[in-house]
C-alpha cells in the first residue's frame, strides 16, 4: 500500500495563576504548554484497507511524547492516542486535556471536535487513549468527497505543570485576592448563620435556608423559579424531592463559596452529579465527572456506565466508561457486578451494549 503521513507541530506557552493566601505565600504559577500537531494522511481508506498506521512522534517538550494512530476494526476506524513519559513528566499537574478534530484537505472539519480528559497510569510507562471512532460508512457520504487522497487530522494537547515562583505579585494583586477570599467568607457566614435569609429549601425531613438572590445566580433553575409567581416564591418555600439531606448540603455550601467539606467526592460524587445536573450546576457536574472518571477502575466501571444512562447525562463520563470497557472488557466481565447484572438481565445491560457499539 502507498501511504504518506506528514506531520506538523507548534508549541505554544501561556500562564495563569493559582495563589495560596497566607502572608509569607510564595505564588504558585500554572504554566499550560499547548502542543498543536496536525497529521496528513495520503491514502484511500476503504481501497487499501490496513490494520494499523502510526504518526511521527510529536513533543510537548520533555513532558512527554506522543504518537496518533489509526487502527482498522472492520466496522470503524479508530484514532488512538499513545502517550510515552518524558523526563519531566513528574511536573505534570493531572489530568491532560486533548482536542481532536478531522478536516478535509481545505481544513473545513468532517466531524465537531472532540475533547478528552487523560489521566495517565502512572504504574506504566505507556498509555494509550482512543481519542475519535468513525463508521466507515461514512466515507461514502458527500461530505468525503475530494478526502479520499488527503485527510487531516488535528490534535492539540494540553498539560498544565505548577511552578513556585517569587515577586510575581504586586500589591495590588494580592489586595485584590484577599479582597476575593473575604467575600467568599462572609457568603459562607451567610449560609452557616442563616444570616438574611429568605426561602427554606426542604429536603428529606432537613429544612436548609437560603438566599433567592444567590441561588438565582448560580442556578438557572432556581432564577426561573425565583424570577416568576411561582409558589416557591410567593410561599418562601421549595420542597425539593429524591435527594439526599448530606448531598444537598454540600451542594449548597459549593453554590455559596464554589468549593465543598474536604473529601465530599470520594463519598458521594455520583449524588452530587446527580443534583448538579439538576440545578444546572454545570462546572460541579464537570468536576463530578473528572473525580468519576479518575478513580474508574474495572469494579467500578459497570455503575460509571449504568449512572450514564440514567436522566442526568454525563457524556464525559460516558465516553471514557465506555472506552473503558471497550479495553478491559475481560476484567469488566470478571467481576461480582458484571455477572449480578447478567444474572438478574438487568434491563440497562441491553442498553450498554448498544452504547458500546453505537
Amino acid at each position: 500500500m502507498n501511504e504518506m503521513v506528514v506531520g506538523r507541530v507548534t508549541l505554544i506557552k501561556k500562564s495563569t495563576f493559582r495563589p495560596s493566601l497566607p502572608d509569607d505565600w510564595s505564588p504558585t504559577v500554572t504554566e499550560i504548554s499547548k502542543t498543536n500537531f496536525e497529521w496528513n494522511i495520503q491514502f484511500a481508506f476503504l481501497d487499501n484497507p490496513t490494520t494499523s498506521i502510526k504518526s511521527p512522534r510529536f513533543l510537548s517538550e520533555d513532558y512527554c511524547a506522543w504518537t496518533l494512530s489509526l487502527r482498522d476494526t472492520n466496522l470503524f476506524i479508530d484514532i488512538l492516542l499513545h502517550l510515552e513519559r518524558g523526563a519531566q513528566y513528574s511536573e505534570i499537574a493531572k489530568p491532560i486535556q486533548v482536542s481532536t478534530r478531522i478536516a478535509n484537505k481545505k481544513g473545513e472539519s468532517l466531524y465537531p471536535s472532540e475533547k478528552l480528559t487523560v489521566f495517565p497510569n502512572d504504574l506504566i510507562s505507556s498509555d494509550e487513549d482512543m481519542v475519535y471512532s468513525i463508521d466507515k460508512q461514512d466515507f461514502r457520504k458527500p461530505k468525503f468527497n475530494g478526502t479520499r487522497d488527503n485527510l487531516n487530522i488535528y490534535c492539540t494537547v494540553e498539560i498544565s505543570t505548577l511552578k513556585t515562583k517569587s515577586g510575581l505579585y504586586s500589591s495590588k494583586d494580592s489586595s485584590d485576592i484577599r479582597r476575593s477570599q473575604l467575600i467568599l467568607t462572609q457568603l459562607e457566614e451567610f449560609l452557616e448563620n442563616k444570616t438574611l435569609s429568605d426561602v427554606n429549601l426542604n429536603v428529606g425531613g432537613r429544612v436548609f435556608h437560603g438566599h433567592k438572590i444567590i441561588l438565582a445566580a448560580r442556578s438557572k433553575v432556581f432564577a426561573a423559579m425565583f424570577n416568576h409567581e411561582t409558589a416557591e416564591k410567593l410561599l418562601n418555600n421549595v420542597d425539593i424531592q429524591d435527594v439526599d439531606p448530606d448531598v444537598f448540603q454540600e451542594v449548597l455550601r459549593y453554590v455559596y463559596t464554589g468549593q465543598m467539606s474536604p473529601g465530599t467526592l470520594d463519598k458521594m460524587a455520583v449524588g452530587v452529579l446527580a443534583v448538579a445536573d439538576k440545578y444546572f450546576l454545570d462546572q460541579l457536574k464537570a468536576e463530578c465527572e473528572t473525580h468519576l472518571m479518575k478513580r474508574m477502575s474495572a469494579d467500578n466501571c459497570l455503575e460509571l456506565l449504568a449512572l450514564a444512562a440514567q436522566p442526568h447525562p454525563a457524556m464525559h463520563l460516558k465516553k471514557y466508561a465506555v472506552d473503558y470497557f471497550r479495553r478491559f472488557a475481560s476484567l469488566v466481565m470478571a467481576t461480582d457486578g458484571w455477572k449480578k447484572a447478567k444474572k438478574e438481565k438487568l434491563i440497562w445491560s441491553c442498553e450498554l451494549i448498544e452504547m458500546l457499539f453505537a
